[in-house]
C-alpha cells in the first residue's frame, strides 16, 4: 500500500471498530449512571422527606443524572478508557481494546449483582 493511500485511510477515523468502541463507552456510561441513580434513590427513599418530595426528587435526579451528568460521565469514561488503552498498548503483550471493555463490563456486572443482592459467582 502506498504511503499516500495509507495516510488517507488512517486519517479517516471511521470504521466499525471505532463505532463499536464509542458505543461501548456510551453503554458503560449509562451503566455507571444506573449505579449512581440507584444509590441516590435508596438515599431518598430512606430519608424523612414527604412521599411527594421523594417522587419529585427521584424525577429530578433522573433528568439531572441522565441529562447533563451523562455527558460528563461519558467524557470521563472516554478519557479513562483512552488512558487505559494507551497503557495497555505499551505492554509487551497485545491487549485489544475490546478486552478492556470486556473487563469493565464484567466489573459493572458484578457491581450490579451486588447492588441487587444477587450472588452470581
Amino acid at each position: 500500500m502506498s504511503p499516500a493511500r495509507k495516510s488517507t485511510r488512517s486519517g479517516s477515523g471511521g470504521g466499525f471498530g471505532r463505532t463499536l468502541h464509542r458505543s461501548l463507552i456510551a453503554a458503560e456510561a449509562v451503566l455507571v449512571l444506573g449505579v449512581v441513580k440507584d444509590w441516590v434513590w435508596r438515599q431518598v427513599v430512606a430519608s424523612s422527606f414527604a412521599n411527594w418530595t421523594k417522587v419529585a426528587f427521584a424525577m429530578a435526579t433522573t433528568v439531572g443524572i441522565f441529562g447533563g451528568l451523562y455527558l460528563v460521565v461519558q467524557r470521563f469514561m472516554a478519557r479513562g478508557v483512552s488512558k487505559t488503552h494507551q497503557a495497555a498498548s505499551g505492554l509487551p503483550v497485545v491487549v485489544p481494546t475490546f478486552v478492556v471493555h470486556g473487563i469493565l463490563l464484567f466489573v459493572l456486572f458484578l457491581l450490579y449483582a451486588r447492588m441487587l443482592g444477587i450472588t452470581v459467582l
